[in-house]
């Protein structure tokens, strides 16, 4: 991963306004989150974001791109995630190990918050930020109980 630095506020507010996880946040509280609180990164075609088993406890929302998520093989697929949706939450809220890999199927900047900054923004958007977690985290629950009900 390579950190993204000197992107003007202008364009990454612009890339951050189209997705759906930042609905809820005003401009003033989207260009707090960005100056003070997060990092840019790329991440090239065919390199991680984070492999299984590392301790790394950033999440990522993906700003643009897709990847991969898988536990041994990529060959297994367990699923894609793409821009608006989030990667590393198991490690950001346990303080643990990742426990799969996250691999770019195309280029792909993230934007990444470290447990460290989510304390130190302020309440409002500190909530906002958990509850698209909360969401997030739900719906993918959604979508594994759905698949393991079609397969058994």
């Amino acid at each position: 991963m390579k950190l993204l630095e000197n992107v003007p506020l202008l364009k990454q507010l612009e890339i951050i306004n189209r997705l759906n996880f930042f609905n809820e946040f005003t401009l003033s509280e989207r260009q707090v989150l960005l100056e003070s609180f997060s990092h840019l990164y790329l991440v090239h075609e065919k390199h991680h974001a984070f492999k299984r088993f590392e301790l790394d406890n950033r999440l990522f929302i993906i700003l643009s791109g897709e990847f991969i998520i898988f536990k041994k093989s990529q060959l297994l697929e367990l699923g894609r995630v793409g821009p608006g949706e989030f990667i590393g939450e198991g490690a950001f809220i346990c303080h643990k190990e990742h426990s799969t890999s996250a691999k770019a199927l195309k280029d792909s900047i993230l934007l990444a918050i470290t447990p460290e900054a989510m304390t130190r923004l302020p309440n409002v958007i500190r909530e906002k930020v958990k509850d698209k977690i909360i969401e997030g985290m739900s719906a993918r629950i959604s979508t594994l109980s759905n698949f393991i009900e079609d397969n058994i």
